[in-house]
């Protein structure tokens, strides 16, 4: 199994387990054997780029951990970042549209740089539901359907809709099926039958299994995957659709 949302960290609505070593446990207790590791100290910072450390160090100690960096493209120095992630063989950066206040109709060139570096550029629409944040700071979701169309704009560039919730996930899976490399997790996808209905919409070749531990619990998550939906579908949310987007080895 392969985990694609993973974050370590501190988070101020609520206590997590968010340790570099706890995160890991959670999510290799239920089958995961390799993950995709995000800071979430860079979220509220001025510069969210001093906490990717923790994850390169991370992917540096444990072969199990590939660092998925946040990336905001409105600091002057955040092609340096992108080049950072190329040296360190990241494969995976993340945008935080809404935290970082940018507008993904003004992304285009930011894009165009991510793109040219050959790294999969993933676009977190939600990190906490709106309705469970602090009164006083509420970050609302980035809309999904612009996450796609960003992905429209520039076809050559991987795009990975990350956090959208399943409703959202299943009025765009023909958009998303319509470009060529479009993806999407499964993080926010909660609900009595809501992944088999992404499923029966096509999707399963366009999923990723994300737990979104520490704020979520990585057991539900998987058991959403291996309940919901058929084992062929599963094997491609829960490994292949990863393992072929990393170019993980067979």
């Amino acid at each position: 199994m392969i985990d694609t949302c993973v974050w370590t960290g501190h988070w101020g609505s609520f206590a997590i387990p968010g340790q570099v070593h706890e995160v890991v446990d959670s999510v290799t207790e239920v089958g995961v054997t390799v993950l995709l590791l995000s800071p979430l100290d860079g979220v509220w910072a001025h510069n969210a780029h001093r906490a990717n450390d923790i994850v390169y160090a991370a992917a540096t100690a444990d072969e199990r951990v590939l660092a998925a960096p946040v990336i905001d493209p409105t600091m002057a120095t955040w092609e340096d970042e992108i080049r950072r992630a190329v040296d360190e063989g990241a494969r995976v950066v993340r945008w935080l549209p809404s935290y970082c206040g940018f507008e993904l109709a003004a992304a285009d060139d930011w894009t165009r740089v991510t793109g040219a570096a050959s790294r999969i550029l993933w676009v977190q629409t939600r990190l906490e539901d709106p309705r469970r944040q602090h009164p006083r700071a509420v970050v609302p979701d980035t809309v999904a359907a612009e996450v796609v169309d960003l992905a429209r704009r520039h076809p050559q560039v991987t795009v990975v809709v990350g956090g959208a919730t399943w409703k959202n996930l299943l009025d765009l899976a023909p958009a998303i099926l319509g470009l060529p490399n479009c993806y999407a997790d499964t993080s926010q996808v909660d609900g009595m039958d809501s992944l088999l209905r992404l499923v029966d919409a096509g999707l399963a070749t366009r999923l990723l299994y994300g737990s979104h531990a520490p704020l979520f619990m990585p057991l539900a998550a998987m058991a959403r995957v291996i309940i919901d939906v058929d084992a062929d579908s599963a094997h491609l949310i829960l490994n292949q659709n990863a393992s072929q987007l990393l170019r993980l080895p067979q």
